[in-house]
């Protein structure tokens, strides 16, 4: 069985495995959600600077 989590716009499917917990799922989506995170900060950023950093200073 597979589960979709959504984090606001962003989704992942995290597969469920027999004898998980609810715990075990958290861990597992949130696992993946900063991986989708890091490509993301990596495709733009090119990897240096952090998404909490401004883009643009007035």
């Amino acid at each position: 069985m597979k589960v979709t989590v959504t984090f606001g716009d962003t989704a992942v499917v995290v597969p469920c495995k027999p004898g998980w917990t609810v715990r075990d799922l958290i861990e597992q989506a949130t696992r993946r959600y900063r991986k989708v995170l890091e490509q993301v900060k990596t495709y733009f950023m090119g990897n240096v600077t952090h998404f909490r950093d401004l883009m643009c200073v007035y």
